[in-house]
């Protein structure tokens, strides 16, 4: 007890500390990257050894022993998968159809990044359990999800603001993709182009780097280093052969197009058509479709990189490429859509892989080059840009994951023709923010603009919650009942406002006697942004945004409270210009009708 009440005092003071913004910025991006990369990290490490355990428990072999697997385990082992999959949709349907990168995308326009524990949890599990047994996915949006929940726990478990908020969770999600493709600078690129949407801030930067380089070591650390790709040697290609990458590019950016159309379709098809079949029926379905198809080819289990080295090492012919690529593609989207959890990554690299090695080795027989290798290579960056919609990722994370600078003009040329078609083909970039959009959550102008002519004093509210920033915590536990609020205002002794209360913070000594006639409500008083009645309320919101309280106090010129603006009432008003200009595109659209 008395390490207990010697302890709970300074873990205090230290969320204090670290709420403080007073102190260094720099020292807080510090703090808050490593802690981020370390959670991601570990957990990343141990997602590798759950989707091999699992493997090894229902296989008893890696996907290198697939092929001498006897047809009745090929078959029944992704639709007991399946099974196993409806169950825990069944159980935990609320928590089930939060999956993959976009969740989190929704999480940073909705909730400002807070992610639940349960969710993070589960989707930890599961994608595990299905890539273990057998499912054509990948690990990567799972990865991006248990990242972002960590980041989002700790965000939570030390009181940050919205802000910060965010910052963390990109920062986590990005470190997860560090952790598991050994990829450092393609997880800090994958988070700018996809998770923050290429909103790019100096001191975000800062913190995505450092949590991608923690948990680049930390997963390292732990699961030792090794190379996913064998990759035999071959000739750089000289200028004459550059121009059939362009056609790699062209084919790459039809083939992205062609998945994400079979996606949507599959989407339509189950909550359309297929709405009133119950839910339970789709994965195990899934997992039928890949059995059989498995008893003939079972390179389309899994993630799918020893089909790559298969490929790599020339045990690939030309027709079987083109197959397993046509396979991949209606495999991958059948498992995700039909309920399945996992990422497409992985896939992107095989399906790419299948098509550049079905252009190089054309242009083998044609004698054009000697070896299909670089193709494979270009493919696989090529696919992966058109699907995920990340170019610049593409080209690092491949780098990354073949330690190969030699590809990098012959990459860069098939991306960029792949990106060019999608942008003529499609209007949004990527499945990602195609979803987005779906949801309406891709608004290209901030509401809070449309705010800057309104002032804090129309939200005035004039409760007075004021506790002395003197007195002990002890002293001012009452007050939060008989107000009826998480937060209190601390004064000093001239009435002036000195700083704010939050509840959550004294969850952690509530009935410890000693802790709370110890500490004074000055020391956990977290400085507020200065509210006079003149402020905006586009200059409220970005207020807001830096702080996680439910109300700030509004101040006269001497720093005196006048009373309170709630955040309900702030987003009632962002809310109302939404609808506002919903409204109005409404009636243009139907005036040019």
């Amino acid at each position: 007890m008395d390490l207990r009440h010697r302890l709970l005092p300074r873990l205090t003071r230290l969320r204090s500390w670290l709420r403080t913004q007073e102190h260094s910025e720099y020292g807080l991006t510090l703090f808050y990257s490593v802690i981020i990369g370390l959670g991601a990290g570990l957990l990343g490490a141990f997602f590798h050894r759950l989707m091999w355990a699992f493997q090894y428990l229902f296989f008893h072999t890696s996907e290198s022993g697939f092929s001498a697997l006897p047809w009745s385990v090929l078959l029944l082992v992704p639709v007991l998968g399946g099974v196993l999959q409806a169950l825990l949709a069944h159980f935990f349907p609320e928590v089930a159809a939060r999956k993959g990168v976009v969740e989190v995308m929704k999480s940073l326009k909705q909730r400002d990044g807070l992610i639940e524990p349960r969710t993070t949890l589960f989707h930890f599990f599961a994608p595990a359990l299905n890539i273990g047994t057998g499912g054509s996915v990948g690990p990567e949006g799972p990865a991006v999800q248990f990242g972002a929940g960590v980041a989002s726990w700790m965000g939570q478990f030390f009181h940050v603001s919205p802000a910060r908020m965010k910052v963390m969770v990109a920062a986590g999600a990005g470190a997860a993709i560090s952790a598991m493709f050994n990829a450092p600078l393609g997880g800090v690129f994958f988070t700018l182009e996809i998770i923050l949407l290429n909103d790019l801030k100096d001191v975000t930067f800062g913190v995505l780097i450092m949590a991608s380089v923690v948990a680049n070591v930390v997963s390292h650390t732990l699961t030792g280093q090794h190379q996913v790709f064998v990759i035999p040697a071959f000739q750089v290609p000289g200028a004459a052969t550059l121009p059939w990458f362009l056609l790699l590019g062209v084919a790459g950016g039809l083939v992205s197009v062609g998945f994400s159309r079979w996606s949507g379709l599959l989407a339509k098809l189950v909550w359309g058509r297929l709405r009133a079949w119950p839910r339970w029926m789709f994965p195990p379905l899934a997992g039928l479709v890949l059995g059989l198809v498995a008893m003939r080819l079972p390179q389309v289990l899994g993630v799918g990189y020893h089909g790559i080295n298969q490929l790599l090492a020339g045990e690939i012919p030309l027709l079987l490429a083109l197959g397993l690529l046509a396979l991949k593609v209606l495999l991958t989207a059948l498992n995700i859509e039909l309920g399945g959890f996992g990422g497409i990554i992985a896939p992107s690299l095989f399906i790419g892989a299948m098509l550049g090695g079905a252009l190089g080795l054309v242009m083998v027989q044609l004698q054009i080059i000697s070896n299909p290798v670089i193709f494979i290579l270009a493919g696989m960056g090529t696919v992966l840009a058109g699907i995920n919609g990340i170019p610049l990722t593409a080209l690092l994370l491949l780098i990354e994951m073949t330690n190969n600078y030699d590809m990098t003009l012959p990459l860069m040329i098939s991306v960029a023709a792949s990106t060019l078609v999608i942008q003529l083909l499609v209007g949004d970039r990527s499945l990602y923010l195609y979803k987005l959009r779906k949801a309406n959550l891709l608004d290209e102008n901030d509401p809070a603009q449309e705010l800057n002519e309104r002032r804090a004093d129309e939200l005035l509210d004039k409760r007075r919650p004021l506790v002395p920033a003197a007195s002990s915590l002890e002293e001012i536990l009452p007050a939060f009942t008989e107000h009826d609020l998480k937060d209190l205002v601390a004064v000093d002794e001239q009435g002036r406002v000195v700083g704010m209360v939050n509840f959550a913070d004294l969850r952690f000594i509530i009935g410890q006697e000693r802790a709370l006639s110890i500490i004074r409500t000055r020391e956990v008083a977290e400085p507020t942004p200065r509210i006079t009645p003149a402020t905006s309320l586009g200059d409220l919101k970005e207020a807001f945004d830096k702080v996680g309280f439910d109300y700030l106090p509004v101040l006269d010129d001497e720093g005196r409270l006048l009373g309170i603006v709630c955040r309900t009432a702030l987003n009632q008003s962002l809310n109302r210009v939404l609808r506002n200009r919903q409204l109005q595109r409404q009636q243009n659209r139907w005036v040019f009708k």
